[in-house]
């Protein structure tokens, strides 16, 4: 009789960036599990003040910082996972992430507390085991990300390799775009009414395989691409019914913002211009927000 296969563990997070609270949730579930998946969510999206670390970065990061915890290579994987803003196509995503590694028959333990909405993800997999991962208390990675865009000291739960990866990204150009977009979403966010909910208007063209992109030019998402539109004011709302709406509470950056998307070409006073559609399509973090992931939901019915 064969012996019962050893379970495997799925740590699903942003990690923007991995910080000591990850770093130990991956060794209490090496107690358990043989193997350890990280997937590394929101792996198709722009570079922002949200997620200012492509999948790459942060597996290394995250790599460094377990090796210097004395975890050997081998026990712990790193696998991208989108963002689909649809919580059954991302649950059937990890699903799959984990049967590709694991296999089918290997039985999975999903790591992870619930802190807030965020994780009700861990609801999502009935059919798989839960494994509460321990809580540090006053540490997280938006608190973080804001010491380390306005150069305030980092916490000392900090791991000597993601502080030193941290330190050496802070000399780049990529940090000073990250800065003044920071910068811009506070001051958006203080104008805006306490609670504020706000629409945009988009459109979605495409024809002969090109498809109407415009590329910002302001602080928040500057050079990337776009849908062709804009955000109306606070307390605004479109005049007609939409083809479709996206109103994901995550998908933009200065406030929870539903898009409104019209099938078709942009009023002329919204500039775009022509962009190959298979192009568009390859390049995901090219696009600002969730417009990529637009893009894709609607081709079939453009």
């Amino acid at each position: 009789m064969s012996a019962p296969l050893a379970p495997a563990a799925v740590f699903v997070g942003r990690f923007q960036p991995p910080h000591a609270a990850h770093v130990a949730t991956v060794l209490h579930a090496l107690k358990r599990a043989s193997r350890v998946l990280v997937l590394l969510g929101s792996a198709n999206l722009a570079r922002s003040i949200r997620n200012p670390f492509s999948a790459p970065e942060r597996a290394a990061m995250f790599g460094a910082a377990l090796r210097e915890a004395g975890v050997r290579r081998g026990r712990v994987l790193f696998r991208p996972l989108p963002d689909r803003f649809d919580a059954d196509l991302w649950a059937a995503d990890v699903r799959a992430a984990a049967a590709e590694v694991f296999g089918p028959e290997v039985p999975v333990l999903l790591v992870g507390f619930e802190k807030d909405a965020s994780t009700s993800y861990l609801r999502w997999f009935p059919g798989w085991e839960r494994l509460p991962a321990p809580e540090v208390p006053g540490l997280n990675a938006t608190d973080l990300r804001a010491a380390w865009l306005t150069r305030r000291p980092l916490p000392e739960s900090v791991p000597q390799a993601v502080r030193a990866f941290l330190t050496r990204f802070a000399r780049t150009p990529a940090f000073v775009r990250l800065q003044a977009e920071w910068a811009a979403v506070e001051t958006a966010r203080a104008a805006l009414p306490p609670g504020a909910h706000l629409q945009e208007e988009r459109w979605l063209h495409v024809q002969a395989e090109q498809v109407w992109l415009h590329t910002r030019r302001g602080p928040i998402g500057h050079g990337l691409w776009e849908l062709p539109g804009r955000v109306l004011p606070p307390g605004e709302r479109p005049a007609v019914p939409a083809d479709a709406v996206f109103d994901h509470p995550a998908r933009a950056l200065v406030a929870p913002t539903a898009a409104h998307v019209w099938l078709g070409p942009p009023p002329g006073v919204f500039p775009s211009r022509p962009v190959p559609l298979a192009r568009a399509l390859a390049l995901p973090r090219r696009f600002h927000e969730d417009h990529h992931v637009i893009l894709t939901r609607l081709l079939g019915r453009v």
